[in-house]
């Protein structure tokens, strides 16, 4: 599979002075000669794991201290069926791995067998990697294989439809046979695997912290993740116009910083600006990027939306498989409630308001990681869209089988909230009562610190009513729970 090696990808690597701390901790793990075989790189959609896989690549192949064993760039978007089909991954690496080394490539002789490719992976893994890496007698260098996007991976095609259960079984697999493989031998070989968090990778073995050193790229600090955006925004005006120093004089930092505010954290909102300001033909570049920029002071603008809009279609029209190709309605109502709550919920608050049990909402969700960031614990309030765009796409942008119409959040969630309000302000009410007998049982006068804890083991309810809940109501439940005041009881 020549199109799917890392030197064959349009995408760009990392521009140099961005990434520097995860790259620098990639290569010290890929070093190491003790620890764990696996790295896991998860992110949400445009979070930059492809051109951080890249890098890898390229800075392994100049390395001298490492052997790029071999690379797999998966993609549903180029039209190469192979480069969605799980059974070329296997045998792309350990091709690519043969081209490199003589002493695997004899030893690979001796294992396969024709017909290797319809095998399964589990067959694949052993066949191809395992036995003749078992093999090798002098590895003088660690190995690294580098697989991008296996989300974006399944099963054979057929007439160019992938079957998702049996996609998803498949890379599972893949992922539980290198697990098991990483931490049954004492040679140094390494994988690199970039995906989004899907459900089949996410129930992986690969998911667990004693197999895999895992960075997730959505929860890297804020700070780190927009001074490299600033830092390619930068760069990429020095470069497209280091010809022509008055235009590039006319680009304040103040014009950047707000385009930094306005990916808020997405390198491919940044991306995808800089493209449609460079590619507006003869017209002036400054006067294109400051027109986007006043445009765009409410949401990000749909002219510099159409990459990302085209990335949300993907993810929403294989949310639900091949025999339901639109979202259900629960789902829509799950969507409508979170983009218009007025501060990130947890799982559990999103079901109570919507009259849904946690797990239901939880299931919804859970082919939307890549778009919504879903914290693993039910309680923490922290769902949020991966960018504000989408749900401008949503409401607005996107076509009648996906949109979410103002009428049904309107109309039909206006009932939903008065029917939920009920149904919270109901189970407030009890929480109410819970936390005015904690109240009485410490006594009027109490420490400030008692009274933080009451805050802390009444946290949840807290949150739910600051979202959701009347306004007399939540004030009546903070009230109680003031650590410096008298309560009326």
């Amino acid at each position: 599979m020549p199109e799917a090696v890392y030197d064959a990808q349009k995408n760009s690597s990392c521009m140099d002075g961005t990434r520097v701390r995860i790259l620098g901790e990639i290569f010290e793990w890929i070093k190491a000669p003790n620890g764990r075989k696996l790295c896991w790189i998860p992110g949400m959609a445009g979070t930059g794991k492809t051109s951080i896989a890249k890098t890898v690549c390229e800075w392994a192949n100049e390395d001298a201290e490492i052997m790029l064993g071999g690379s797999f760039f998966c993609s549903r978007s180029t039209g190469v069926a192979g480069q969605r089909d799980i059974s070329c991954v296997v045998p792309t690496l350990a091709y690519l791995l043969a081209l490199n080394s003589g002493e695997f490539c004899r030893a690979l002789s001796k294992t396969i067998h024709v017909g290797v490719v319809s095998k399964t992976v589990q067959a694949q893994v052993k066949e191809l990697l395992y036995t003749p890496l078992s093999a090798l007698k002098d590895l003088r260098v660690p190995i690294i294989f580098v697989v991008d996007a296996l989300d974006e991976c399944g099963g054979e095609t057929v007439d160019g439809v992938v079957d998702h259960t049996d996609s998803h079984i498949a890379v599972r697999s893949l992922l539980n046979e290198l697990v098991g493989m990483t931490t049954s031998v004492t040679f140094p070989v390494k994988f690199l695997i970039t995906s989004r968090p899907e459900p089949q990778i996410r129930e992986s073995l690969i998911s667990k912290d004693e197999h895999s050193l895992i960075t997730r790229l959505h929860s890297v600090d804020a700070e780190e993740v927009n001074a490299d955006i600033h830092h390619y925004i930068t760069g990429t005006f020095n470069t497209k116009l280091s010809g022509k120093p008055m235009l590039r004089e006319m680009i304040e930092d103040s014009d950047v910083r707000d385009l930094v505010r306005l990916c808020d954290g997405v390198f491919i909102v940044a991306a995808t600006v800089l493209e449609h300001i460079f590619g507006a033909g003869p017209n002036d570049p400054t006067q294109t990027f400051k027109g986007l920029l006043k445009d765009s002071r409410h949401g990000l603008h749909a002219r510099a939306a159409v990459q990302l809009d085209r990335m949300y279609r993907s993810i929403l029209e294989n949310t639900t498989g091949d025999d339901q190709p639109v979202p259900t309605k629960d789902l829509l109502r799950v969507l409508a409630r979170l983009l218009s709550a007025r501060m990130p919920l947890s799982v559990t608050a999103l079901g109570e308001h919507l009259v849904m049990e946690w797990y239901d909402v939880r299931a919804s969700l859970s082919h939307l990681h890549a778009v919504i960031d879903v914290p693993e614990n039910d309680d923490m309030a922290g769902l949020r869209p991966v960018h504000a765009s989408f749900g401008d796409y949503l409401f607005d942008r996107a076509p009648s089988h996906i949109r979410i119409p103002r009428s049904f959040v309107q109309d039909t969630l206006m009932y939903e909230t008065q029917t939920s309000t009920a149904f919270g302000d109901n189970l407030v009410e009890k929480q109410v009562a819970e936390m005015t007998q904690d109240v009485k049982e410490l006594g009027v006068q109490r420490q400030e610190v008692e009274g933080e804890k009451l805050m802390k083991k009444h946290e949840k309810v807290i949150t739910t009513g600051q979202a959701l809940l009347s306004p007399c109501l939540f004030r009546r439940m903070t009230y109680t729970l003031q650590p410096s005041k008298s309560v009326p009881l």
